[in-house]
């Protein structure tokens, strides 16, 4: 059937081929198209197979021979649903399906044709669905990470800050990266999948952003994110040096007072001063370069410290550039510097003006320090004896007060001394100090002046003597007393306290003298050494100036003469400080000749003003003249001056010797009467006539032992006890009933005191009269100087028997008793100097020598008892330290040289061969010492120079 039926469409075919008309065909065939038409499958078709959510589709339909047609659509899981849809004439029919929130299933039917199923995707967004970002700031800024938030606003960030970045997409990603604006550079992320992590190390500001490449190409929705980052440096630490703030000159100490103040946003770890020399001709030396400690002080800082420049081989007129230098604790350090100041060494003539005027401040510390002594002491006296007349009359309390209590207002008072006291011992130590910082510039001024040095060693040793190791501990027991509220206690500690300042006051009433001539002598010096150096410089205008005069060598004359000027009137104030008698004798001859150089410079300043170099020649050779003898005329005063002191004190000690063997002869006198048993108004007045005699030796001797540091002080204890032997012996002879044998043995004590009295004035007046140095304070210095290098050699070779302590044997007994006695005649040396000189520091060295030689003698030998006697021998040496070299002669003719290497000081522990054949050990070089800290240094040096030193015989 099928066969005939293709045959009929065939010769159909052909039929309408040779059809002569197209109507007559097209009727003729109708009824075949209808058929073939009902057969045909009906078609859909969409525009988009993948959308975006929310997007509409338009949907063909296709259904020949046919007038309507249905299209089923349905959701993911859901049930198909119909629509009808009316076909036009072609059998089509188009749909807009819309908006699609979801994947839709489509198909069409019309009868019992049906399409193909379609599928219609909504494709996800691309967007980034997560994103954290944290800052993790530098771990030097010891600060947490802390979140922040993409966005326009703009945030700031510590320099070294990286931003930790992870986050995800809604679809695969190809490729993530922080972009920066304005070349910034480009910072990749690690993409896995959706997900994308890494850092962004932030080293400049800008603006950044992410920009997310999705796997499929499709753009990413909305804005992509920014970071607005404002990178904060981390900024250099801010140096600054208020002391001493700006240029200035070097102290007469050579030691110039730092006071940095250095401050970082985050923290410090270094800081050091450089500082380098500037010669007078320009010429720049090496810097170096000091560290100080600034561990542990955070982000500011104020330090003080000192800078030594005795040993930089300065010279007058160069000048010492510093700048303090400070690292802060970043990763890469910044550094900070402060402004460079500029520290100039005043020339010599700078120098001996301001030591005189030093030493001249001196004098009126050390007297204002003696008046307020003398005034607590009396303060202190009343005080004790309002207490024990209180107790003696029952002084009714306030009300409120406990019985055994002290009362407020005395507490007060108590407390008010010992602050006082405390004060005063303050300003006695700075004063020792300050002593000792003009005899180092007194050196530096070119003053190496003997005798000058000598009595400023015998100032420092009675400041360091007045201030007892006795009055600190009556200190403490007042103030202990004072906390404890006990009365009795104070009243005690006030009596006791009371006496041990009348001892402060005698040693500071003995130095005041001393201060005065040692200001003197220091003036003197000075004095001696400007007029050498403008003899020296008037001779240098001579050969050259006068001959060719002009208004520069006017000049240059005229501040030669301004020279002279200040040179006359110092003349002049030291012939005030001497006075009248002393003054005008001594010093009117050198003033007139400093005037008479004045006046021939003012008259060749003149000539070389007019260019007339005759007058000028003439004039300045007569100033030469007239300053020829002034240096040695005023060294002469200066000599003369310590030979009438030595011999002001020979008389004074003269007199109180002839006065105390007379009064010990009519004391013997008395003694003899009492013991016969005369206490007749005779003998108590003959008593009481002596011992006034006895307060007026006192007073003698007091006076001499203020000019002299050989008279010993011990005198005065001697006839303070004969006077109180001889005031119990009279009160025994004023009561009712007189007893004089009593009186007789307490009269015959006295005349003993007096006969050792009068024993110690001659032993004081021969060791004064054959002192070379005209004080004898510095034999005394020099002997313990010799005690020193003897303890040395003992504390040698106790340690070389330390290690054999734990053998037992007969022979290291021995050797242990020979050290003994050696130790035990150190001792004996220390009591002698302290009896001879009346040393209380030798006392103290004496004490710790004999219980050493106690322990060596007993066998006990251990560690212990070698660090005590390594702390006797630095005592001793720190006693001695003053004369440890060699003192230059003074009738040797002082001569200059130029310098050579520009001065390069190399310290004497630093050359090789300090310690003789050479060291054993070599000792550190500056370069490897440059890094301690100058104490360090002092110890390391010490240390080598310990083993390097020679073994004791």
């Amino acid at each position: 059937m099928l066969a005939g039926f293709g045959a009929v469409a065939a010769g159909a075919a052909l039929f309408m081929a040779s059809a002569p008309t197209a109507g007559r065909a097209a009727a003729f065939w109708h009824p075949l198209r209808t058929l073939a038409e009902a057969r045909a499958p009906v078609r859909l078709s969409v525009d988009r197979v993948t959308v975006r959510r929310g997007d509409s589709i338009t949907v063909t339909v296709e259904a020949p021979a046919a007038s309507r047609a249905t299209l089923w659509t349905r959701g993911p899981g859901e049930p198909w649903r119909a629509a009808s849809l009316p076909l036009d004439s072609t059998g089509r029919a188009i749909r807009r399906l819309g908006p699609i929130e979801a994947d839709l299933f489509l198909r069409a039917s019309s009868g019992g044709r049906r399409s193909v199923e379609r599928r219609v995707k909504v494709a996800v967004p691309a967007f980034v669905a997560a994103l954290e970002l944290t800052a993790h700031y530098p771990a030097y800024l010891v600060r947490t990470d802390e979140p922040l938030l993409a966005g326009l606003d703009t945030i700031l960030v510590p320099e070294g800050t990286v931003i930790l970045t992870s986050g995800a997409a809604s679809v695969p990603l190809a490729a993530v990266a922080w972009q920066g604006k304005g070349g910034s550079g480009v910072s990749r992320l690690a993409v896995t999948g959706q997900r994308f992590s890494g850092r962004l190390p932030v080293a400049v500001s800008g603006t950044w952003r992410l920009d997310v490449a999705t796997a499929d190409g499709s753009p990413l929705e909305g804005e992509a994110p920014q970071l607005a980052l404002r990178v904060v440096p981390d900024s250099a630490p801010v140096v600054t040096v208020p002391v001493p703030g700006r240029d200035t000159t070097l102290p007469l100490s050579l030691r110039q007072p730092l006071v940095i103040d250095v401050r970082d946003d985050h923290g410090l770890s270094r800081l050091q001063v450089t500082s380098w020399r500037v010669s007078r001709t320009g010429k720049v030396g090496e810097a170096v370069r000091e560290s100080l400690d600034v561990t542990g002080l955070g982000d500011r800082a104020i330090v003080q410290g000192e800078l030594d420049v005795a040993r930089r081989g300065l010279l007058p007129g160069d000048t010492l550039r510093l700048r303090a230098e400070a690292w802060d604790n970043a990763p890469a350090p910044h550094v900070g510097r402060s402004a460079e100041i500029a520290l100039r060494l005043p020339s010599l003539e700078e120098l001996r003006a301001a030591l005189r005027t030093a030493t001249q401040g001196l004098v009126e510390a050390a007297d204002s320090i003696a008046d307020s002594q003398r005034d607590l002491g009396e303060r202190t006296g009343d005080l004790a004896q309002q207490r024990s007349r209180d107790e003696t009359t029952g002084a009714r309390r306030p009300p409120g007060a406990q019985s055994g209590s002290l009362p407020f207002q005395a507490t007060e008072r108590a407390q008010a001394v010992a602050r006082e006291q405390e004060a005063l011992e303050q300003r006695v130590q700075e004063l020792s100090k300050a002593v000792e910082e003009i005899a180092r510039a007194a050196k530096a001024a070119g003053i190496d002046d003997t005798a000058f040095q000598a009595r400023l060693r015998e100032v420092q040793e009675m400041l360091q003597r007045a201030v007892t190791p006795e009055l600190e501990q009556r200190l403490r027991e007042l103030q202990e007393a004072l906390a404890k509220l006990d009365p009795e206690a104070a009243r005690q500690a006030l009596q006791r306290l009371a006496e041990a300042q009348q001892q402060l006051k005698a040693e500071l009433e003995r130095s005041r003298e001393l201060f005065r001539r040692a200001a003197t002598e220091g003036a003197l010096a000075s004095l001696a050494a400007d007029a050498e150096d403008l003899k020296r410089r008037q001779a240098e205008w001579n050969g050259t100036d006068a001959r060719r005069p002009d208004s520069a060598a006017a000049a240059r004359e005229r501040a030669l003469a301004e020279r002279a000027d200040s040179l006359a009137h110092g003349i002049e104030q030291v012939g005030k400080d001497l006075g009248p008698k002393l003054g005008s004798e001594t010093l009117a001859a050198p003033q007139q000749a400093a005037h008479r150089a004045q006046a021939a410079m003012q008259r060749a300043t003149e000539s070389a003003g007019r260019s007339d170099a005759a007058g000028a020649q003439q004039a300045g050779e007569e100033a030469e003249q007239q300053l020829a003898e002034l240096p040695d005329a005023l060294r002469a005063r200066r000599d003369s001056l310590a030979g009438a002191w030595r011999q002001e004190t020979l008389d004074a000690l003269d007199r109180a010797l002839a006065e105390t063997a007379a009064l010990a002869e009519r004391e013997q006198q008395v003694a003899e009467s009492l013991r016969r048993g005369d206490g007749s108004p005779t003998t108590r007045s003959r008593q009481a006539s002596v011992e006034e005699g006895t307060a007026a030796v006192e007073r003698q001797i007091r006076e001499a032992a203020g000019k002299h540091a050989l008279v010993s002080p011990q005198l005065e204890g001697a006839l303070g006890f004969a006077q109180r032997q001889m005031a119990a012996a009279r009160e025994q002879l004023e009561q009712g009933e007189p007893n004089t044998s009593e009186a007789a043995a307490l009269a015959e004590q006295a005349v003993d005191a007096l006969n050792a009295t009068a024993l110690a004035l001659a032993r004081s007046r021969g060791q004064v009269a054959g002192a070379q140095s005209g004080s004898g304070f510095a034999e005394a210095v020099e002997l313990l100087a010799r005690m020193a290098r003897d303890q040395q050699g003992l504390n040698g070779q106790a340690r070389g028997l330390l290690p054999m302590m734990g053998l037992s044997g007969r022979a290291v007994l021995e050797q242990l008793r020979a050290l003994a006695a050696r130790q035990r005649a150190l001792a004996q040396q220390l009591e002698r100097l302290q009896a001879e000189a009346g040393s209380a520091a030798a006392g103290a060295l004496a004490q710790e020598a004999r219980e050493l030689a106690h322990q060596l003698e007993a066998g006990r030998l251990d560690q212990q008892t070698i660090q005590r006697q390594e702390r006797l021998y630095r005592r001793l040496l720190d006693a001695g330290r003053t004369l440890s070299g060699s003192e230059p002669d003074e009738k040797t003719e002082r001569t200059s040289r130029p310098a050579t290497g520009d001065s390069v000081h190399l310290p004497a522990l630093l050359k090789p061969g300090a310690t003789g054949a050479g060291p054993r050990l070599r000792y550190p070089t500056w370069e490897e010492l440059s890094g301690l800290t100058p104490e360090q240094r002092r110890l390391v040096l010490e240390y080598f120079r310990r083993l390097n030193a020679p073994e004791p015989r």
